[in-house]
């Protein structure tokens, strides 16, 4: 193969690396990912998929005295209540810190008005609550290791608050 030939698919080579690595999409954020396991959760919650509620749930999650089955039990037996028709978060705020990461969450849970808006709903089919939530990296990705939570005011969920997760 002439030397010319060889120069010229060298430099086509090089410019579509370079055309590649120009144009790939950045991936996810670490908040991000954090972001989207707490939105597939509540999702799965509202549609009463306990184990894709608490998917994101590590292996040695620890909350409220609950261990990662009894977080699963507590999840089942809510659904079968059918304590909510509706889970939504009214906000969300993370910090990560290298392979940890804490979010404070506030859940909206709402009990009636499938369908319905969340202004719709409030305040007398909903109530609020506050997850606290430290978070780890494993194999599988981030994974929540343990929560503590309490009920909260509607208007304290829908305000936001502002200080960062402990």
């Amino acid at each position: 193969m002439p030397r010319r030939l060889l120069l010229v698919l060298a430099a086509l080579a090089a410019a579509l690396a370079g055309l590649w690595a120009a144009t790939r999409p950045e991936p996810p954020s670490d908040e991000a990912l954090i972001r989207a396991l707490l939105d597939e959760a509540a999702a799965a919650a509202q549609a009463g998929k306990v184990s894709e509620a608490v998917a994101g749930l590590s292996e040695r999650f620890q909350g409220e005295g609950l261990d990662r089955a009894g977080a699963k039990r507590l999840m089942a037996g809510l659904v079968l209540r059918r304590q909510w028709v509706a889970v939504k978060l009214a906000g969300v705020r993370v910090a990560v810190e290298g392979d940890r990461a804490t979010a404070r969450v506030d859940a909206v849970l709402a009990g009636g008005g499938a369908g319905k808006s969340l202004a719709d709903l409030l305040p007398a089919e909903a109530d609020a609550h506050r997850f606290d939530l430290g978070l780890e990296r494993e194999a599988g990705g981030w994974r929540i290791v343990s929560a503590v939570w309490h009920a909260i005011s509607l208007a304290e969920a829908l305000a936001g608050d502002e200080a960062p997760p402990r």
